[in-house]
């Protein structure tokens, strides 16, 4: 069939056409690489080489030129026009790529808008070429082009479109970075009863941006593509073993039957795509499957092979133990009912509280997580305390209290008030507020008093109508490490900046040569965790490199690097940028040592100073044109997310801390990341990130990105990606060598003004992980804003405690000796004689676990059989049976004892190991008073330690 309408030029001589691009699926038409024509095709295949453009302004025949606001452009060179790739270079000039358009010969079509912008405003044009008539029955059309597109700054977009039989146009390809000098070949399929298909080339929104050329169109008939399955959901999204994962596809015909298989097995019960060519299966994941991305293939008749993978991870369960014991927690989750409201407390999410009440820096409690409780005054005054359930407690023992706290003053203001309630009636206020605080974590120190057994806190609120609000969540009471001696060394040390972009002068002058003042000098790693230039220029490294050394970066044994978000700032592509980051700051030799991947060393892991492993990650992609500058940031291959998931399961399992690099951030974690320009760096990689940082306490994450103040509450956070966790690893935010931000109303954030630039300092202690923030001034002299102390994984008990007495009989203000073994290292241990509690002493555990310590039993205990009872820092109890004889010339109160001098051993908790029955134990302490005649020799080894506690996820 011989398109008559259409003028035609000269065929100049075939050459090869390279296949290859992005699958695009729109509007129902599969685009994809397209394949040959049939050898039997009837219509005519149609070409244009522009030869025949009569002037500058006027297209070939049948070809049109559609376009808006370009008034102000020079003369023809308004939108779309037809110039030799000469006539280019002679008009803007030899440089950005003008001049590289080989495969061009004569008249190009080119749209211009590197110093050719409108008057006012963003200018679009449009090139469409003449509808090309196809045979009935025809499946599919290929377009074939030469095409030299360089890519311009944000809004400016490039589009090649189809129209079938003048319908709405519908994406062909996007075209997003810069594709230089290269041959493109599409194929699209038509519907039944097509009767033409016409192509347009669509340059929008652009003003003093680059260019777009084509040459040599061509466009034919074809044999119908084979469909390119498009995975819609979300498979990076993590599953458990045992259940079951829902897949949904795109891109198949109406009817076809897509096959898969999954970690190399069939996967049955796939229903034939629906009408819009879309099909959603579910996928069983077997129960003994080990943690991992597996390979799920997808196939099928008149289906291209595609491979994704499915994330596996099993739900954690025990969290490990800490150096810090903690005695309670309560995260609101499910556990409303153990608190006594009075007052309109509410128990509800950050969110419903935004949506129901509204923003008003409400959105600003990054530490929330899960269930919250709240005191709103809004509208209606609030008065009312909440109430814990009781926490067991041991007397004298010095706890700290820890809670996420969101407290907003307006108004006149309220007034919140923390006390602790102890069950001998005594009532201790640990602290009040009047001043606005936002998103922080009060430490409160505490003391038992004696006599108490258990603690409930009271957490009031009063506020006039219009006053403000109280949002609370996860309260916990933990055993606080010790202050760190002045004069303790550091096992490890790691210096950190971040974000320079440009400010090069601050690095070299200020932080660098800071680090070297900090106490023992440089660390043993230097982390410059991204953003170290502005738009990853070669320049840019230059300057950054220079300032790196200048301040004397040669000297750190290792220097990492993690990729930013601005080292991908062009318009190259994404491989362009992170070639040039490894090559440029030696990353390659850091690599993963076997990875075959060309960007090794955007991921990897150093052991600083022989001790303290330091993991980083880094994003595989980011398209900067299209994103306009924003999020998402990060892609994430499964090799990267396989070798961290490795190694943090490696290190959990030998009790080690981990520091953890990453440039981007996780929404609502710590400084600034609520608002919207930080809330989704991750996108598909967001969930299996979390869940697997869930699953390992042991981990600091240092978070760069934001800019925002080290002076802020949130600028450490445990992150409980898990509500009801009751350990979580904690974020730290690295502030900025460049301007660093704070809030501005809601949503906006704002500079500050003289800021000095900042470091931080990551020093491994025996006990901790200690995070320090500091300004570095014009001297270099640091000054520092504040720290945090991570407590440090350890190894908890074996097995349950064992203890024993010297004797199983002791007279009347007798001494008798108890030893024990199996405790947590340093734990607070009470000795008391029962059934009526008598304590006998108070103290601790050695640091290898071990109890040694004589008590005396009160002259006034009755003579007869009682039990004497070790009571550990929760609360569990361990007892052992003693027989209480009478002294020479006393009488006796019960039963004689036995007069054995054996030893008595116990174990276990509550009553298990006690010998007798509740009526035959004496009433100790009937006669006299409780304390008199107690006195305690303590034979504890020497030494402190880490103390542990094993803790459990909470079910």
């Amino acid at each position: 069939m011989l398109h008559s309408s259409f003028r035609r030029a000269p065929r100049r001589p075939a050459r090869a056409v390279a296949g290859g691009a992005l699958l695009a699926l729109a509007g129902g038409l599969l685009v994809a690489p397209a394949v040959a024509a049939p050898a039997a095709a009837l219509a005519t295949p149609y070409t244009q080489d522009f030869e025949t453009a009569g002037t500058p302004s006027q297209a070939p025949d049948g070809w049109s030129v559609e376009s808006a606001n370009t008034a102000g452009m020079r003369a023809g060179w308004e939108g779309w026009t037809f110039h030799t790739p000469a006539e280019v270079v002679s008009a803007f000039g030899n440089s950005g790529d003008r001049n590289g358009f080989g495969k061009a010969q004569g008249l190009v079509a080119v749209v211009h808008s590197d110093s050719n912008r409108p008057a006012t405003g963003t200018f679009d044009s449009t090139l469409w070429a003449p509808a090309y008539a196809v045979d009935p029955g025809a499946a599919a059309v290929t377009i074939s082009f030469d095409s030299h597109y360089k890519q311009g700054q944000a809004p400016q977009e490039a589009k090649l479109l189809a129209k079938i039989d003048g319908g709405d146009p519908v994406l062909v390809e996007q075209f997003g970075t810069n594709r230089l000098n290269q041959t493109h070949t599409f194929a699209v399929d038509l519907p039944s009863g097509a009767q033409n298909v016409q192509f347009g080339w669509q340059y929008l929104k652009s003003t003093n941006n680059w260019f777009w050329m084509i040459d040599n169109v061509s466009i034919a008939e074809a044999a119908p593509a084979d469909r390119t399955p498009a995975v819609i959901s979300n498979t990076k999204a993590p599953v458990a073993p045992g259940s079951t994962a829902t897949v949904e596809v795109g891109g198949l015909r109406p009817g076809q039957q897509l096959e898969a298989s999954f970690g190399g097995g069939p996967v049955s019960g796939i229903p034939a795509a629906g009408a819009d060519g879309a099909v959603s299966f579910g996928v069983a994941i077997p129960a003994d499957q080990p943690n991992g991305t597996i390979p799920l293939l997808l196939a099928g008749d008149g289906v291209v092979p595609v491979e994704t993978s499915l994330t596996v991870l099993a739900a954690p369960g025990d969290l490990g133990a800490t150096t810090e014991p903690q005695l309670w927690f309560d995260g609101f989750e499910g556990a409303a009912d153990a608190w006594q409201a009075e007052g309109a407390w509410q128990f509800t999410t950050r969110a419903d509280v935004v949506a129901s009440q509204g923003t008003d820096r409400r959105q600003a409690f990054t530490r929330a997580s899960g269930t919250i409780a709240i005191a709103e005054a809004s509208t209606q005054p609030f008065a009312g305390a909440l109430t814990s359930a009781p926490v067991e407690v041991s007397a004298g023992a010095k706890l700290e209290l820890r809670f996420d706290s969101h407290l907003r003053v307006r108004g006149s203001g309220g007034t919140a008030v923390v006390s602790a309630v102890f069950d001998t009636g005594e009532t201790i206020v640990l602290r009040t507020m009047t001043e606005n605080e936002e998103s922080a974590q009060p430490r409160l120190p505490l003391t038992v008093p004696d006599g108490a057994s258990t603690v409930r806190f009271a957490l009031s609120y009063e506020a006039p109508a219009g006053g403000g609000s109280w949002m609370l969540d996860d309260l916990h009471l933990v055993q606080p490490l010790p202050q760190l001696p002045a004069d303790a060394e550091a096992i490890a040390r790691i210096d950190v900046f971040s974000d320079v972009q440009g400010a090069n002068a601050r690095l070299q002058n200020n932080v660098m040569p800071g680090f070297e003042r900090l106490p023992g000098g440089r660390a043993g790693v230097l982390l410059s965790n991204g953003d170290q230039t502005s738009q990853g220029t070669e320049s840019q490294y230059n300057s950054y490199l220079a300032a790196v050394q200048g301040g004397g970066g040669a000297e750190y044994p290792t220097v990492v690097s993690t990729i930013g978000n601005h080292e991908f700032y062009g318009g190259n592509g994404s491989d362009v940028y992170i070639q040039r980051f490894l090559d440029r700051t030696g990353m390659r030799g850091l690599g993963v040592e076997g990875s075959t991947s060309p960007n090794t060393g955007l991921w990897g892991e150093v052991l600083v100073d022989g001790e303290l492993p330091l993991l980083w990650i880094g994003s595989e992609y980011h398209d900067y044109p299209s994103q306009t500058g924003s999020g998402p940031f990060v892609v994430l291959s499964d090799e990267q997310f396989d070798w961290l998931r490795a190694r943090l399961e490696h290190y959990s399992a030998e009790n080690k801390p981990v520091v953890l690099a990453s440039h981007h951030v996780f929404a609502d974690s710590n400084s600034g990341t609520y608002i919207n320009f930080n809330r989704n760096d991750f996108d598909r990689d967001t969930e299996r990130l979390q869940s697997l940082l869930a699953a390992h306490p042991n981990v600091t994450v240092l978070t760069s990105h934001t800019h925002w103040s080290a002076e802020l509450n949130d600028w450490s956070v445990e992150q409980r990606f898990d509500p009801a966790a009751e350990l979580a690893p904690t974020i730290v935010n690295t502030a900025a060598v460049t301007t660093q931000y704070g809030p501005s109303g809601d949503w906006g954030e704002t500079g500050i003004g003289g800021a000095d630039p900042v470091g931080l300092r990551a020093a491994l202690y025996e006990d901790r992980l200690r995070v320090t923030a500091y300004y570095f001034d014009g001297n270099a002299v640091e000054r520092e804003i504040k720290h945090i102390d991570v407590a440090l994984p350890a190894e908890a008990p074996a097995a349950p405690p064992e203890v024993s007495l010297g004797a199983g009989t002791v007279v009347q203000g007798g001494e008798v000796t108890v030893t024990g073994a199996g405790f947590l290292p340093s734990e607070p241990l009470r000795i008391e004689l029962h059934s009526a509690p008598v304590v006998l002493a108070t103290t601790a555990a050695d640091a290898q676990g071990g109890l040694a310590a004589t008590v005396r039993i009160p002259a006034g205990t009755p003579a007869g059989r009682h039990s004497l009872v070790v009571v550990r820092a929760d609360g569990t109890e361990l007892s052992m049976p003693i027989v209480v004889r009478a002294a020479e010339g006393g009488t006796g109160g019960g039963p004689g004892g036995s007069g054995d001098t054996g030893g008595q051993t116990g174990g276990g908790a509550g009553d298990a190991g006690r010998s007798g029955s509740a009526d035959a134990l004496s009433r100790t302490g009937s006669n006299g008073p409780v304390g008199v005649a107690i006195a305690v020799a303590l034979l504890i080894a020497g030494g402190s330690a880490m103390a542990v506690r094993r803790l459990r996820r909470r079910a």
